[in-house]
């Protein structure tokens, strides 16, 4: 499988550059976690699916249209632009 490229990095710079802070052990967890998940078999695997992860977090029961809206009338502005 050809690796991701998001212009001239691949996805795996920019994960490596986010986690190269974290501690030894982190990264020894981190890893154990990444080779766990990539040897979990077929029927394990399953599509992620960004509107259950946030489920019941934001909008519930709203269309996109209604929680756009929603947002749109929330905002503030205290900006003040002078004239000239």
């Amino acid at each position: 499988m050809p690796a991701t490229s998001l212009g001239n990095n691949h996805i795996t710079d920019i994960y490596m550059s986010v986690l190269s802070s974290l501690s030894k052990e982190d990264k020894i967890i981190l890893a154990t976690k990444l080779l766990n998940s990539a040897a979990q078999t077929d029927k394990k695997k399953s599509k992620l699916d960004l509107r259950t992860c946030f489920k019941g977090d934001w909008f519930e029961g709203k269309t996109a249209k209604e929680a756009a809206d929603e947002l749109r009338k929330s905002r503030t502005f205290n900006r003040t632009v002078s004239t000239w």
